[in-house]
């Protein structure tokens, strides 16, 4: 019996300073497996790339015009309504000149009473009768009646408001019987078939914005409208350092003066050139941009020259070539040098 029970204790003792040996090995099996990061790749290829940037403006015309009575006097009639469409010279209201007619009608008996005067003096002065002085005062009186009429006329001529140019009666200021006076307008008219954009632009840009540069227009709740740049301006505001410029709007349009405008001004374009997500592109400790270039089943830290950044893409201006494959996935935790595994799905 103590035989037996020798014998099982000594197997007890023996499985138990086998077993760690065995953990050991696998142990030292799992240390020796060295595991290589995963990562995915993009091929670099030359695209077209531009670059914009946006400024605020306003919607103007100038054919915007407020016109102002030359003389005070009563509104005595309107011809049209707001909204009515006008052809240049047609009459809109008409101020009371019955003041002028009866000045009119004074100055036409004055100058019918200086030419029956001057009548007079001429036949005298046919007989080398009388005075010259007195014969060239009575043809002078005739002369000055003339024209005070003229003048006179031009001015009632003036009591018909005509519209300036081709457009909208957008608003009528004054009604039937009020008084106008030359300080307040008394009719706007508009034509919206010369619209354009007018905006300030920092003198940074002074230089990259030239005449017929690609420009975008977005007004909100409208499509958006490509044009160019009709004018970049000659002259730097001291106040906030800008420079006008106005960009041409199509004629036949629903656009409005005064809407709020944004302009994506294109002050780069280029037909081939490299450029990246701006998510794959990083920064070093020395504040350098890098991404990991795949060569030879190794990532290779890749210093970059970047330029211009637009719709969340970077202009590579130096530092991979075409054909180059920038690791694009898997990429977080990775040194220089260090072997990776292709994900065969990489796109």
């Amino acid at each position: 019996m103590k035989n037996l029970f020798f014998s099982t204790t000594l197997l007890l003792v023996l499985a138990g300073c086998s077993s760690p040996q065995e953990g050991s090995t696998e142990s030292s099996n799992e240390i020796n497996t060295i595991h290589h990061p995963n990562v995915g790749i993009i091929d670099v290829k030359s695209t077209p790339f531009e670059h914009s940037f946006p400024v605020q403006g306003n919607v103007e015309t100038d054919k915007n015009a407020l016109i102002i009575p030359e003389f005070a006097g009563a509104i005595e009639k309107i011809f049209l309504k707001e909204g009515a469409k006008v052809r240049k010279g047609d009459a809109i209201l008409q101020i009371n000149d019955d003041v002028l007619q009866a000045s009119r009608l004074e100055l036409e008996n004055s100058l019918d009473l200086a030419k029956e005067m001057f009548s007079r003096q001429e036949r005298i002065w046919a007989q080398e009768i009388g005075k010259e002085v007195d014969f060239l005062q009575a043809k002078s009186a005739v002369e000055s009646l003339e024209k005070a009429i003229k003048t006179l006329d031009a001015t009632i001529e003036k009591s018909i408001i005509r519209a300036p140019f081709s457009g909208v009666v957008d608003r009528i200021f004054v009604k039937t019987g009020e008084l106008a006076s030359p300080p307040m307008p008394c009719v706007r008219i508009i034509n919206l078939n010369d619209l354009y954009v007018r905006a300030m632009v920092s003198d940074h840009y002074v230089g990259s914005v030239s005449s017929g540069d690609k420009v975008m227009v977005e007004i909100a709740g409208f499509d958006r409208i490509e044009s160019k740049v009709r004018r970049v301006g000659s002259f730097i505001n001291p106040a906030n350092r800008s420079v006008d410029i106005t960009v041409d709007l199509p004629h036949e349009s629903s656009l409005i003066p005064n809407m709020i405008v944004t302009l994506w001004i294109t002050d780069l374009e280029l037909e081939e050139a490299i450029s990246l997500p701006t998510s794959l592109v990083v920064q070093d400790s020395k504040g350098l941009d890098f991404v990991f270039v795949f060569e030879d089943g190794k990532a290779i830290k890749r210093i970059l020259e970047t330029g211009a950044t637009s719709e969340g893409k970077i202009l590579i201006i130096s530092g991979l070539k075409e054909g180059d494959k920038v690791i694009n996935r898997g990429g977080d935790r990775l040194m220089d040098g260090d072997i990776v595994n292709l994900i065969n799905d990489a796109r």
